[in-house]
């Protein structure tokens, strides 16, 4: 769906990835405006259920947790009638709900690697964050977070399934997205990327909420280029991913802001 946009056929794009009866599930990547536009399309797609785990439950590791969550979800799905589901679910979760709910829309929102990592970082750390003070204790700056393989190229663990993310093929994992996924935002094109969505919602509007965000949330401009570059060299796939996305979204939105209009 996503190639007519990107081919600048904006109006053949929204008639045919409109969302209509169909289920909406928005695969969040942290720290990319998410709270926010979740709230804002639940409450357009209703009924809607927030796919998430209690955090401070550490009797069980959060990969039986949300995986957990994930079961629960697609248990009440159908009984529901549910229209709008989010969390924090990873390719795996994707794959399984697509099997289950074949007509499902999935969406998505990207943000350049450099500022999510960091803000994923300092989110870690702040108070908002449950386990903060032991994450502070174990990773006691960023450079030390960089070291932890498993929180770098996230937005790609988030959508891409397993085989797809071991190839480590930008390629393969862009191609997967254009095939799985109706719409990929871009965080730093949020207005236009929230017009699109609500519009292929039913009801276009401008975004009004700006939630769980870090009061210092724009400091990835405050780190130096050598530590901009090592964040890049440390999560390829999620840049990889961002610089096509943001690319073709850059490319399609004057067709797109017309279609809108």
């Amino acid at each position: 769906m996503m190639q007519a946009l990107f081919e600048g056929r904006a109006m053949d794009f929204l008639r045919d990835a409109a969302f209509g009866a169909k289920p909406c599930i928005f695969v969040h990547v942290p720290k990319t405006a998410g709270t926010s536009l979740r709230a804002e399309l639940a409450a357009i797609l209703p009924p809607d259920i927030n796919i998430h785990v209690d955090y401070k439950d550490t009797s069980r590791s959060f990969h039986d947790r949300i995986d957990d969550a994930v079961s629960r979800f697609l248990d009440q799905a159908g009984p529901r009638g549910i229209r709008f589901a989010s969390g924090h679910i990873v390719g795996r979760h994707v794959t399984r709900i697509a099997q289950q709910m074949p007509q499902a829309r999935f969406i998505t929102m990207l943000r350049d690697p450099v500022a999510r990592v960091v803000s994923d970082f300092r989110h870690q750390c702040s108070p908002r964050h449950p386990g903060h003070e032991a994450f502070r204790a174990r990773v006691p700056d960023l450079g030390a977070y960089l070291d932890l393989g498993w929180e770098m190229d996230k937005a790609a663990l988030h959508l891409l399934p397993g085989e797809v993310l071991a190839t480590r093929d930008p390629a393969a994992c862009i191609a997967h997205v254009m095939q799985r996924y109706a719409f990929v935002g871009i965080q730093e094109m949020y207005d236009l990327s929230f017009r699109t969505l609500t519009a292929l919602a039913g009801r276009q509007q401008p975004p009004r909420l700006r939630e769980n965000v870090n009061t210092d949330e724009d400091g990835a401009a405050a780190i130096d280029a050598a530590m901009a570059q090592r964040i890049r060299a440390r999560n390829p796939l999620d840049c990889a991913l961002y610089t096509h996305f943001a690319a073709a979204l850059r490319r399609a939105a004057p067709a797109l802001r017309s279609a809108l209009a």
